[in-house]
């Protein structure tokens, strides 16, 4: 998880949120078990690629990439707890379907991280020790987001170990690199090749500036 500064809403949403909110809004009334809006409508194609720019193409929550895991529009707030914000901007998040689906809805939202808020550092909550993560120094709302999240999950702990891989072959390619040319230090080149691992485009970027800070990068 990082921090995602959110854009305008797509005109689609502007021009029908309010028109969207009254039809479901009416639906429940006449009919209790409407339950949840069309997905047609809030996980309109324009709201979609919205989304997933600002997120970089990258689930809001674990941070896998969208382009290799289904991506699904996901209630902030869920629909169940706040009906009326079924199509409001600001609770529309970009999720990957399991972090949508095998979420613990028992767990506020309001308990955990929002990486949306103007003020979101993540960082300062959510810590790996390699390819697992953990709460930054017992941090509540870390603890609490990875539990809602299921952000400990093992399809997820294999992905990010295969992207540490890359990281290490990378890393040890450079090494070498130093040591045949009688080096002690990294070039600037080599440095920003690292670094790259952790740019907001990059999956599971959290993790790589957790691993940088730790090899003083």
């Amino acid at each position: 998880m990082i921090p995602i500064k959110r854009l305008p809403p797509p005109d689609v949403l502007v021009r029908n949120e309010e028109r969207w909110r009254a039809a479901f809004l009416e639906q429940r009334a006449k009919d209790p078990q409407k339950q949840r809006p069309s997905s047609r409508r809030y996980a309109h194609p324009d709201i979609v690629s919205a989304l997933e720019a600002m997120s970089h193409h990258k689930c809001f929550y674990c941070e896998q990439s969208t382009k290799q895991a289904r991506p699904e529009v996901d209630h902030y707030i869920d629909v169940a707890e706040d009906p009326a914000r079924a199509f409001t901007w600001t609770n529309l998040y970009l999720s990957c379907w399991e972090c949508n689906h095998h979420k613990h809805r028992t767990i506020p939202a309001t308990d955990c991280l929002d990486p949306c808020a103007p003020d979101a550092q993540p960082s300062a909550h959510l810590m790996f020790d390699d390819e697992l993560i953990r709460a930054r120094e017992g941090s509540a709302q870390g603890l609490a987001t990875i539990k809602k999240y299921r952000l400990d999950r093992r399809d997820l702990d294999h992905k990010r170990l295969k992207q540490l891989q890359l990281f290490n072959k990378v890393l040890g390619r450079i090494k070498d690199d130093m040591i045949a040319e009688g080096r002690r230090h990294m070039n600037e080149n080599e440095k920003d090749l690292l670094w790259s691992f952790r740019s907001p485009d990059f999956p599971f970027s959290l993790m790589f500036g957790v691993v940088l800070e730790q090899l003083q990068l």
